[in-house]
């Protein structure tokens, strides 16, 4: 009886996607971007900084836990271990907070990751900061996991003590980012191309009609004459006058027959800049991801059950109200 009511759902499921299929395939680009291959390689030097976190919703508090891990990357496995810095936090977000107005008001649960989220981004910055202060000369590349409008964006506006941390930690952090940048090359990689960023760009139409789409449909379409090979989309520029930034974006494709990422770098760069900054990336590339994001987020990662054993071992578990059914 199940498998049957499954079966028919899944078959559904499998039309609809279809359909879907169906419908990108007749997306029209009305502001098509260039293709621009790269054939070279340039040696360069890179510290990558990333990081991981789990947390538990308990009946009293959010309790959270984030390893943050960053390392020097030369292509000699020794200074990556000898160049490397290890950050983590433990704690919790109550569900009450003091306001201005000396009223005691609750924290929405939702803001709990939001939160984490943010310090870990904060710690990304300090691991990285750490080991280039370590070395003798900076590095030529800096990179980062996510978009750079995610390490610059900051969503915690209230009045309360918990907000004020939080964008204090934001300003630390974008100062720590200024003072990085004017000797290296910071680079944000994503793997995730669900923004709305390129309709604005790129004038995609369906059937005649303008659309608003995520960039992963509208990448799809330019990389279909691209054979794969590396390059990238021409540069577009990006800028915020609310936040007061300037960042140039393109996708590109690393290694011969890998997805293509999105790359962010500050400032206005021009597709000589962006083509030089690529070609070093490509030297830490060869599987087609930067391998130095690879290890630091292999080094950086936290398992759920490995922080269950450590909350248990300090005495420090709450009850989640799930004991019953075996979990927590």
């Amino acid at each position: 009886m199940l498998s049957s009511i499954i079966d028919a759902e899944l078959r559904g499921l499998r039309s609809k996607i279809l359909e879907g299929m169906e419908l990108y395939k007749r997306i029209e680009i009305s502001n098509k971007p260039r293709w621009i291959e790269i054939r070279n390689i340039r040696r360069s030097t890179a510290v990558a900084s990333d990081s991981s976190f789990t947390g538990i919703l308990t009946r009293y508090a959010y309790i959270y836990g984030i390893r943050a891990f960053s390392s020097l990357f030369t292509g000699v496995a020794e200074d990556t271990i000898r160049f490397s810095k290890y950050l983590a936090k433990f704690d919790l977000i109550g569900p009450l907070v003091l306001y201005a107005d000396n009223k005691v008001k609750e924290i929405s649960p939702g803001i709990g990751r939001k939160a984490v989220t943010h310090i870990a981004k904060d710690l990304e910055v300090k691991a990285a900061k750490h080991v280039i202060e370590s070395i003798k000369e900076p590095p030529d590349l800096i990179l980062f996991d996510g978009s750079l409008r995610s390490f610059l964006y900051s969503r915690f506006r209230g009045s309360t003590a918990f907000s004020e941390d939080m964008r204090r930690g934001l300003e630390e952090r974008v100062e720590t980012l200024k003072n990085l940048q004017r000797s290296s090359k910071l680079v944000f990689i994503s793997k995730t191309h669900s923004r709305h960023v390129l309709y604005k760009y790129l004038e995609p139409k369906l059937d005649g009609k303008p659309i608003v789409i995520p960039d992963y449909a509208l990448i799809g379409k330019i990389l279909e004459s691209s054979g794969g090979r590396p390059g990238f989309i021409e540069p577009i520029k990006i800028s915020n006058e609310v936040e007061g930034i300037t960042y140039t974006l393109t996708y590109a494709i690393l290694s011969r027959g890998a997805p293509a990422y999105q790359i962010t770098i500050p400032g206005d760069l021009g597709v000589d800049q962006v083509a030089e900054i690529l070609e070093m990336l490509r030297y830490h590339s060869i599987p087609g991801y930067p391998e130095p994001l690879r290890q630091c987020h292999l080094h950086s990662k936290i398992q759920r059950g490995e922080f269950i054993k450590l909350l248990n071992a300090y005495g420090a578990l709450l009850e989640t109200g799930r004991e019953v059914l075996g979990e927590v």
